[in-house]
């Protein structure tokens, strides 16, 4: 089973831990970074694990360093750079194989992920609840997939 993208960060708090990193030229340990993010550890290890799936860092033991593409990430090209590396997470790569085709409601998207074995929670109803916040969150918001609500329909963008 491929590593599923962490519930939890957003975009916004990304881009945060990213130029807290930077201020530290580019390399800082885990728990330096909690204490100037304000996080608990638990907190932070997700945006973490986020920041890997994305390319935008590496952990080597206990520190955490920005790769090449973490170092070029700005507000202003966040949402382009997300966009090109989601496709290849789930469950946004399986999303996007699903929407590909054609579009689909949040009902039939979720049961075709959960038919891959995409499961974000145990319970049907809030497996669904967490995707669908999930692929609000970043899909839509870096403008993968669109969503409209009033059809109840995701689809490519």
């Amino acid at each position: 089973m491929a590593t599923l993208f962490p519930l939890g960060p957003g975009i916004g708090r990304i881009r945060g831990i990213v130029g807290l990193i930077k201020q530290n030229n580019g390399e800082i340990s885990i728990s330096e970074l909690a204490q100037e993010a304000g996080e608990d550890i638990d907190d932070l290890l997700p945006m973490i694990e986020a920041c890997k799936l994305l390319g935008f860092a590496v952990v080597d033991s206990s520190t955490i360093k920005l790769t090449k593409e973490g170092n070029s990430l700005t507000v202003s090209n966040a949402s382009r750079m997300i966009r090109e590396k989601l496709p290849a997470i789930e469950p946004f790569k399986s999303t996007v194989a699903i929407l590909s085709k054609n579009y689909a409601t949040s009902r039939e998207l979720f049961d075709l992920l959960h038919a891959k074995g995409i499961l974000l929670h145990g319970d049907k109803t809030t497996n669904n609840e967490q995707l669908k916040k999930m692929l609000l969150r970043w899909g839509v918001r870096s403008k993968l997939i669109e969503y409209d609500a009033n059809k109840d329909e995701w689809r490519l963008r």
